[in-house]
């Protein structure tokens, strides 16, 4: 038989009751929602509503080490929880018939020598990022990005006078001409000063590039 507790659900702020215990710790579980959460969290990378600090943190152009000292927890487990959270992200629907900037970052992965680019394609009408690409700035990294936004049934596709381009996009969607991606080149600026690892001067380098797609993603879907 149950009693109440005076907790509180993290989830829903609904009443909690007792339900047994897990060693040493007492478990609950909202009346409301009926999710379980402990009375007490021994640690902190565990408690209820970090992934979403780890969001806002991130977001706000924290780098793994300063999130992980604001938060109490290590380092690797913001690594663990910032990947965790962008496999779960993703543009959603993408409206068809929509006309599109796509355009190229250039960053670095461990050293200065070892240049990538992180590539997307911005959606011209709402501003939203519909598709990204982090690798070698090459057909293999791009097509997969055009093919996207040709299944879309893109209306136009705007970019720059990177001669790869004309290889990938039909020419009667094709267009690259002045201030045709201002959109998207204001978007790069957003980035640069959201994520220090693409600043260009910068000692913040990636050290994988699933860690860089990761801290993107989160940027642009979270």
């Amino acid at each position: 038989m149950s009693y109440t507790s005076p907790f509180a659900c993290f989830h829903c702020q609904g009443s909690c009751n007792r339900k047994g215990r897990r060693g040493p710790a007492q478990l609950l579980q909202c009346a409301e929602c009926g999710k379980y959460q402990r009375a007490l969290y021994t640690r902190k990378a565990y408690t209820p509503g970090m992934d979403a600090r780890i969001v806002q943190l991130t977001r706000e152009g924290c780098g793994i080490r300063s999130t992980g000292r604001v938060l109490g927890i290590s380092p690797s487990t913001v690594i663990a929880r910032i990947k965790r959270i962008a496999a779960r992200l993703g543009p959603g629907f993408i409206p068809k018939g929509r006309r599109y900037e796509v355009d190229e970052l250039s960053t670095y992965i461990r050293n200065k020598k070892n240049r990538v680019w992180v590539a997307y394609a911005l959606d011209r009408k709402d501003k939203s990022v519909v598709g990204i690409r982090v690798g070698k700035r090459s057909k293999r990294m791009l097509r997969p990005l055009i093919d996207t936004l040709l299944l879309a049934d893109a209306k136009r596709i705007h970019t720059d006078g990177c001669d790869i381009y004309p290889t990938l996009v039909p020419a009667n969607l094709h267009l690259v001409k002045r201030f045709a991606t201002n959109g998207i080149e204001r978007m790069n600026l957003t980035f640069r000063t959201r994520l220090k690892r693409l600043g260009r001067r910068t000692i913040c380098y990636s050290k994988s590039s699933a860690m860089l797609a990761a801290c993107v993603a989160v940027v642009c879907w979270a």
